[in-house]
């Protein structure tokens, strides 16, 4: 460690500032906590919960405001289902039954919650069978600022653009972390409990949905600290608008049946389906979900586009064309029972502030990368196997599993943001600051292995890994082609290391996010070429149909043979 290296201590270090890391500080705070907030980006203006992707949030709660017959049992009959075996029950119940509070709180600090005349305005998301999905308007800035704005009211301290480099890591513990400022100084802070809510790794695809400094940070630290990561070949994709905007492409939308056609007009869907499979069919079933899922044949909407596009009937931008020319809106519209209906008025709203008219405009369309269903995998405390290290949010796995219900990922956020918050703060009154053993590089980080020069630039590296990541791991995967992205990953590692060019702070700071993502890369290809099977959104297509053989969850450990094992979380969890 140099001697220039500055130190801060604290008994509860927060790496994010999305709705989990807010939700967290605020409990550990009301816990009596002392509580450090540390962001790379802008402290309330960064993170995936403060960026937009869609017109409105879905938030998911069980309390019949849309069928009278919703309750949270039949909420985690809902999660479970769309898990297909692959997530934690335990996790899965806490999520059910702690839905309710989870919105009173967030209206409480002034979250507004659509409502349509004496209730709220709800609708049914992806793989629910009920509408409980709560729309807040502006997607999910309302909750960064109503919470953020609480934060910064109580005084809980904040560093931001101060990013984290590795976790501090000894005998099976958390002891903190390892920074570096914009300027590029180092910084040690010492922690009695940490809390990774850094979001997802959707960077690591060439379309995504995701802000740029989504970047894998926390898998990449917490697997070399040696925490313990699953599913992480399960992720959410889907169709996203690529011009002129980017945005997810509402589910709802598709029960309209729009037009699909490549860059010379031409319908290509047909051209993808298996014979006896009618276009139709296959759009009717997408409406069910917005993410791509092997599960039903609303499949070969994304695997038709994804094909489209590798064999050259894209735009230049890389897209394909959607409209709703001869579209039978009137009727559509007029059926209040349907989805569509109700949120055609804030959508078709929403587009035309954005320069598209939905009844005459055609959009470009793309698979873009979302969400990760997978990361650390947290007891019901939001607890990892490494004591002291805590996760909430997109990194951390449990709640979900195959596919994830549309309208969960804000709620978990606040549920095990909450508890991850009231955990580590119980942790901190028990604990005393333990002194690191051994000299820093023995914990290996990654900001030390630049050599800093060479022929290469991080833009070419980071457009290679992209591209590489949309063509072999995005919608379409099979062996040959998972084991060429793993042989690209290790060769751009290579050249990111030692054939480079980084000569400032923020050139070091881009060298270690592209470093954290080819390292989430090839674990993400990894556990899929274990999983010889499709299952949610994990699609093989050399093993396009479900196994029974792998109704298994796979987990990425560091300190295993091969790095990964065969497990169940069930049988963990009981």
């Amino acid at each position: 460690m140099s001697d220039r290296c500055r130190e801060v201590s604290t008994d509860v270090l927060v790496v994010g500032s999305g709705g989990a890391a807010l939700r967290a500080a605020l409990e550990a705070d009301s816990s009596g906590a002392d509580v450090l907030v540390v962001i790379k980006g802008e402290f309330r203006k960064s993170g995936a919960t403060f960026h937009s992707v869609a017109e409105v949030g879905a938030f998911n709660v069980p309390d019949g405001a849309g069928d009278h017959s919703d309750n949270p049992d039949v909420f985690l009959a809902d999660i479970l289902h769309a898990a297909q075996g692959m997530a934690d029950p335990r996790l899965s119940a806490i999520l059910a039954n702690e839905a309710h509070e989870s919105l009173r709180y967030l209206e409480r600090y002034g979250v507004k919650f659509e409502r349509e005349d004496d209730h709220y305005l709800v609708f049914r998301a992806c793989f629910s069978s009920k509408p409980r999905s709560h729309v807040i308007h502006e997607h999910f800035k309302p909750i960064v600022k109503s919470l953020g704005t609480e934060a910064s009211r109580r005084g809980i301290k904040v560093m931001d653009r101060l990013m984290i480099v590795d976790l501090l890591s000894q005998d099976g513990e958390c002891l903190g972390a390892y920074a570096i400022d914009s300027d590029g100084n180092p910084m040690l802070i010492r922690a009695k409990s940490t809390i990774l809510t850094t979001g997802g790794a959707s960077q690591l695809f060439a379309q995504n949905l995701y802000p740029s400094d989504i970047t894998g940070d926390g898998y990449a630290m917490a697997y070399r600290a040696g925490a313990r990561l699953v599913n992480m070949e399960f992720m959410q994709a889907g169709v996203s608008v690529l011009t002129p905007f980017v945005n997810l492409f509402g589910n709802y939308l598709w029960d309209a049946h729009p037009n699909l056609t490549d860059r010379d007009g031409r319908a290509f869907v047909p051209d993808y389906l298996p014979t006896g499979l009618a276009q139709e069919d296959v759009i009717r079933q997408k409406e069910r979900h917005f993410p791509f899922s092997s599960s039903d044949i609303s499949r070969y909407v994304e695997i038709s586009i994804q094909k489209a596009l590798n064999d050259g009937r894209g735009t230049a931008e890389g897209g394909v064309f959607l409209d709703f020319a001869g579209c039978d809106l009137e009727s559509i519209l007029a059926d209040k029972s349907r989805s569509i209906a109700r949120m055609w008025p804030l959508t078709c709203q929403w587009y035309k502030e954005h320069g598209v008219d939905l009844y005459r405009d055609r959009v470009q369309i793309t698979c873009s990368a979302h969400a990760i269903n997978g990361g650390l995998y947290i007891d019901e405390n939001a607890q990892s196997n490494l004591k002291g290290l805590f996760a909430a949010g997109e990194v951390a796995a449990g709640p979900h599993g195959a596919d994830r219900l549309g309208g969960n990922m804000a709620l978990t956020c606040q549920v095990f943001g909450r508890r991850a918050g009231l955990a580590a703060a119980e942790r901190a009154k028990k604990m005393t600051h333990r002194a690191m053993t051994g000299a820093l590089d023995d914990n290996r980080t990654v900001a030390t292995q630049f050599r800093r020069n060479g022929r290469h630039t991080l833009d070419e590296l980071k457009a290679r890994i992209q591209q590489c990541a949309n063509r072999y791991l995005l919608i379409v995967r099979e062996e040959a082609g998972l084991r060429t992205f793993r042989r690209v990953c290790r060769e751009t590692r290579n050249q990111l290391f030692h054939d480079t060019v980084i000569g400032t702070p923020a050139e070091l700071m881009r060298g270690i996010e592209l470093a954290n993502l080819i390292q989430v890369g090839e674990l993400m290809a990894s556990a899929s070429l274990v999983r010889r099977e499709s299952r949610g959104g994990h699609y093989r297509e050399d093993f396009p149909e479900r196994n029974a053989d792998f109704a298994c969850n796979i987990f990425l450990e560091r300190n295993v043979p091969e790095g990964l094992w065969l497990g169940r979380l069930a049988d963990l969890s009981s």
